[in-house]
Parts: structure tokens; sequence; C-alpha cells
């Protein structure tokens, strides 16, 4: 039928220029919406793991992939959306929503002379200072007990309000995915715009230069920081949602190790592709519940030297084979065939 009309799958992406490796993924977005239909809450719940990690990892992409700066330390603004969000809720009765907004807010406004001050340094020097950023986060959110919970953690965090003929797992799932597409659409509009093309001049890791940047008339330092601060802000999203999706937090979510596991992601599934981001964080995230649900019954005891192993491999993996990241796999056997 869609033949006689004239009407065909290629035909509908060029129209919609969904042309290449794009129509796939819209695809496969189509079908993630409908889990909450079929998933169990289980299987709700790792996809929106995936999500909140997705969300991370989008703003590694704009800040590594794109402006070239090598940061260890995005679990510092996912926890100071999570505290923000869930103080300005238990403390003071702001709706959920709302503090989500201002928690947003507040990771920007922390990331905006953070990132002034980190990014005048250059190299792999900035991943060791944002790497000691994030432990000193975690250092005071364990030790400023009276604001944080301490060790304990912050509880009874309300949740969202949510419509009566849906669950809260599935609310949460729609909340969180739509939030990815917003970030989604504004990296892929970024990576485009003339932003990114300011980027992409200065980011030495794609063979860029700061000094010839600047030369031409770039603001270095301007973009440096603007990339750092959009990065927070998706984090800082991210952990509000967190919060009150968990309705407990404690400071061992927001440490260095989240901040590795986010950069794994993101290598994985491609530095340089904001499609990849979400590609990695659900093969990490799926490693991860393989080992805590599956691999305990088969090999008994606790797994988490396991999952380290295997992120390792994975990660080794990838660089000798897949540099560009798994995203790169369809361009890659393309070409091939084309030769």
């Amino acid at each position: 039928m869609m033949r006689e009309l004239g009407v065909t799958i290629p035909a509908i992406a060029d129209r919609y220029g969904l042309k290449g490796g794009r129509l796939v993924p819209v695809l496969v977005f189509a079908v993630l919406m409908t889990v909450p239909l079929w998933g169990s809450p289980y299987v709700i719940g790792v996809f929106t793991t995936i999500g909140l990690y997705g969300m991370i990892a989008l703003g590694l992409v704009l800040l590594t992939g794109l402006a070239g700066q090598v940061s260890l330390g995005q679990a510092v603004f996912y926890g100071i959306g999570a505290y923000t969000s869930a103080l300005l809720s238990v403390r003071l009765g702001v709706p959920p929503c709302l503090a989500l907004v201002f928690a947003a807010a507040a990771s920007g406004l922390v990331a905006a002379p953070l990132g002034r001050a980190i990014l005048r340094l250059r190299g792999i020097i900035v991943a060791g200072v944002t790497l000691t950023v994030n432990l000193g986060f975690f250092y005071l959110a364990m030790s400023a007990s009276e604001l944080t919970g301490g060790a304990t953690g912050l509880y009874l965090i309300p949740r969202f309000e949510y419509p009566s003929g849906m669950s809260y797992s599935s609310f949460v799932f729609y909340l969180v995915w739509a939030l990815v597409i917003v970030c989604l659409v504004l990296t892929s509009h970024l990576v485009r715009s003339r932003i990114g093309r300011a980027l992409k001049a200065l980011n030495v890791l794609a063979g860029g230069s700061e000094d010839t940047a600047q030369v031409v008339g770039i603001d270095v330092m301007h973009f440096k920081t603007g990339a750092y601060v959009v990065a927070a802000v998706f984090a800082g999203m991210a952990g509000a949602v967190y919060a009150h999706r968990m309705t407990v937090i404690e400071p061992h979510t927001f440490s260095a190790q989240t901040s590795v596991l986010v950069a794994i992601m993101v290598i994985v599934g491609g530095v340089t592709s904001p499609w990849g981001a979400i590609l990695g964080a659900g093969l990490i995230v799926g490693i991860t519940e393989l080992f805590r649900e599956v691999a305990p019954v088969i090999l008994g005891g606790a797994t988490g030297a396991y999952e380290l192993v295997a992120y390792g491999v994975v990660l080794v993996v990838c660089l000798l084979f897949l540099p560009e990241g798994l995203f790169s796999l369809p361009a890659r056997l393309r070409r091939r065939r084309g030769d």
C-alpha cells in the first residue's frame, strides 16, 4: 500500500532529515517509549537509570568530545543537583518540579566560577584537578551531616506529583527520557552550530589549537566555560530527578567512581557523538545489572570485582578496535562493504 502511494521508509527519512544512520536511533527511541506499557518495574527502573546516566554523558560529550576538556568530576554536579532539590523540598517545602529547576540552576551557577578557574589549565592536568574536586565534594557531603545527613544520607525526600492513572516508575521514566530528548536535541544543535565550530577549533584532542583559536578571535575561556556550565546543568537535572525518584540520597552515589563510570560510557559509546553517549550509558548500565542480578546466581557471592574487570575489558576492546566508539560501528561496516 505504501509503495503504491510512493511512500517508503527511505522517502520518509529523507523528508525529515533522517538520512544515513539517523533513522535507526529515532526508531529505537520510538520503541523505547513503549517500555512502561509492557515492562516490569525492574525493567522500567533499568531504562530510567540508563536515561539518567545518558543525561550526564551527553554533557560530557559537549565538554570532552567537542571542547576537548577531559573532566572526571561530573558527579559533583550530579550531587549538587540531588542535594539542592532534596533540601529545597525537605526543608522548605518547594514542589519537586520547581526544585528540579532550581537544582539545575544551582549546578550551573557553581560550575561557572569553578570552570573559569579549572579550565585555565590545559591538558591532562584538568582531569586530575576535576577528580580532586570530586573527592573534595564527596568528603564535604560526608562531613556536613547537619545539612546533607552525612554517611546516613538525606531521606524522606518527596516524590514528584504524578497522574493517578499512571505508576510512579512509569512517570519518572517518561520524565527522564523527555529530559534526555531535550538534552540530546540541544547537544546535537550545538555540535552543528557556530558555537560547535568554535569549540572544535580549540579542541586539542581533535587537532585544534587554543592558541590558534584565540588568534582568529575566538574567546577560548568563554566557550570552554560555557560547555562546562551546560554539562553541569545536564548533570544537575539528572541528580534532582534521581533524588525524587529514590527519596533518599547518600554521598557514595556522587563519588569519583561515578564520574569515572560516566567517562567510560562516553568513550565506549563515542566521545564525539551525542547518540553514542546514550548507547554507552545503555551498555555500561546493562553490564552492571547483569553482574548484580544474574552473575551472583552463577558465580555466587558479591560480584563487584567482576564489574570492574568487565568495564576494563569493554573499554580496552573499544579503544583497540573502535576508537571512535560503538556508534561508529555501522559507518565502519558500510565503508567495509563499499571496499
